[in-house]
């Protein structure tokens, strides 16, 4: 399952970047390869962060050694990471829910980052140095994105279609105007056709 997260993880950065660049087909692939890494860890993470295959999830000498509350962290701590993968999904599809999936996979994260650390300090395990770097990783780059300014994200994503940021900083500063939001999506469907 290592190798599944390691091989899934390079296609969702090399999907994210193809992203950036506007190339063709990238959202399929950032769409399957984001919501594959929350899927392995919303329902795999008792397995893969306690280091059993996959063959062997369904045999209870797999577990043998491994503490119900160890379980049950992964999994809590797989949940987090999944909420946060799928904001960070939203927020690069730009998606409306993405600032809500961050903050509460962000929150879950504190809480198994806090709770990791003061089991660190206690057994110096290489579980957790695990969990920490999954943490740095998505945890960094969920922070890095929910804390970016929705007009600067805008910018920086429809960069080669300046019609559409405008029309659609007009539409923020006036979220009451129908007109505006009218226009915007025009604006969209415009872009869209000249891909």
């Amino acid at each position: 399952m290592k190798k599944t997260e390691i091989v899934l993880g390079a296609i969702a950065v090399v999907a994210l970047i193809l992203n950036l660049l506007f190339v063709p087909g990238s959202s399929i692939l950032t769409v399957i390869s984001l919501s594959a890494i929350s899927v392995l860890y919303m329902y795999l993470s008792f397995a893969l962060f306690n280091g059993v295959r996959l063959r062997y999830i369904f045999k209870k000498n797999s577990y043998k050694g491994i503490s119900t509350m160890r379980i049950i962290g992964a999994v809590l701590t797989g949940l987090a990471l999944s909420i946060t993968l799928i904001g960070l999904l939203f927020k690069f599809q730009d998606w409306p829910g993405a600032t809500i999936n961050l903050g509460v996979g962000l929150f879950g994260l504190v809480i198994a980052l806090i709770v990791g650390a003061v089991k660190y300090s206690k057994s110096k395990s290489d579980y957790y140095t695990k969990i920490f770097k999954r943490i740095a990783v998505y945890g960094g780059l969920g922070l890095i994105m929910l804390l970016l300014p929705k007009e600067a994200w805008l910018e920086f994503r429809y960069r080669n279609h300046p019609e559409y940021v405008k029309a659609v900083k007009k539409a923020m500063a006036e979220s009451d105007n129908q007109e505006l939001w009218d226009k915007a999506e025009e604006e969209r469907q415009k872009m869209n056709v000249e891909k």
